[in-house]
């Protein structure tokens, strides 16, 4: 029996990650707020919400308590408001457009390196459970409600440059074109992978049209005669004449399996809101909070120091 090939750790390089996370956190809070929010009001806000969902479940009171500690200390300079309006504030709908460009500026340090890109998705647990489900089956058994995360990250470093999360299933091939715009924006894209959900022509279309090669998850049913875009011809074609070379290329997304659970394992598996925006707004808090652990790595493992890190 062959042994499993095993993978050491750098462990000086680990320790010098994980001893310098919170200090680049506050820094990085600091430099966001000045870059995307323009009122003092909004900044306020922004600061606030992210310091606390970088610490998972915390109650909205004890986190204004640990809000407090640290305006005390002097690791953060903002009034901070009262629990109920720090709820009221992460249920507005409208904080999703600020919440989506840091996102994005949160992402962009890394255009350097990052040029191979994956879309998935991945459910999250709510603290709800649909009663529909249980009149409809007749039986008193309780289903959770779920969020669906579409994601799209870099392949290297598992930052995340395009999110969306929706309270319902579906959508998922439209979605992932709108992640291909949005990373084209910052990025040079060479190669694109997803699993079988993505095996469209509009998105091998799509990928090529901005100078990318789709590596999605080929069925078998396609046969070699179907018409559609020469992307599509060459993709399907490749998978089935050199499947060896096509899956080192595809399996590039098998990173984006480890950044969900990196997402999860850190930031939390659920969100505690009960309205949908405030469950939307929670759980893209938790994402841009995770972008920010990338970026912590990048400046020791790649020499890539965003502004805010100098």
């Amino acid at each position: 029996m062959t042994k499993r090939k095993r993978w050491p750790r750098n462990e000086v390089m680990y320790n010098k990650i994980q001893e310098t996370e919170f200090l680049n956190f506050f820094d990085f809070v600091r430099f966001i707020s000045l870059k995307v929010c323009k009122g003092k009001k909004m900044r306020n806000t922004i600061v606030c919400l992210l310091a606390w969902h970088k610490f998972p479940d915390l109650s909205t009171r004890r986190a204004r308590s640990l809000l407090l500690l640290f305006r005390k200390i002097k690791l953060i300079n903002v009034d901070v408001p009262c629990f109920k309006t720090l709820c009221n504030y992460r249920a507005e709908s409208l904080l999703r457009n600020v919440l989506d460009e840091l996102i994005e500026e949160s992402s962009k340090p890394l255009a350097k390196i990052e040029h191979d890109f994956a879309t998935d998705s991945t459910g999250i647990k709510t603290k709800l459970f649909s009663s529909w489900y249980s009149l409809r089956c007749k039986k008193r058994i309780k289903r959770r409600d779920h969020l669906t995360v579409h994601a799209t990250c870099g392949v290297k470093s598992t930052i995340v440059t395009a999110l969306n999360v929706e309270t319902k299933q579906g959508k998922d091939n439209i979605i992932m074109r709108e992640h291909v715009d949005k990373t084209n924006k910052n990025f040079k894209i060479n190669e694109w992978s997803g699993d079988g959900i993505y095996w469209a022509k509009e998105n091998c279309k799509k990928v090529a049209s901005v100078g990318g090669k789709p590596y999605f998850k080929c069925k078998k049913n396609w046969n070699g005669k179907q018409d559609g875009y020469p992307s599509w011809k060459e993709m399907n074609s490749e998978s089935v004449n050199d499947s060896e070379e096509y899956d080192k290329h595809y399996h590039k997304r098998s990173n984006i399996e480890s950044t969900n659970q990196s997402k999860k394992m850190l930031h939390g598996s659920k969100v505690y809101s009960k309205l949908d925006s405030a469950r939307i707004n929670e759980e893209t808090l938790r994402w841009i909070n995770h972008n920010l652990n990338v970026l912590n790595r990048a400046k020791h493992e790649w020499g890539i120091t965003p502004k805010f890190m100098e």
